[in-house]
């Protein structure tokens, strides 16, 4: 018989890339590949990455 390859399924999104919370179907904001809970940590995180790292 002939065998059926499934396509690879891609992991669900979990949690926010900006506060790690548990993301909710109904409320996401995705941008720049990445999803977020809403805009406002969207652009926290974004902040964050510009900011120059003091060591």
């Amino acid at each position: 018989m002939v065998e059926q390859k499934s396509a690879p399924v891609a992991e669900p999104i979990k949690n926010c890339a900006g506060c790690n919370k548990p993301l909710k179907k109904a409320k996401r904001y995705y941008c720049n590949g990445k999803y977020y809970c809403n805009k406002r940590c969207y652009k926290k995180a974004g902040e964050a990455e510009a900011a120059p790292k003091k060591e």
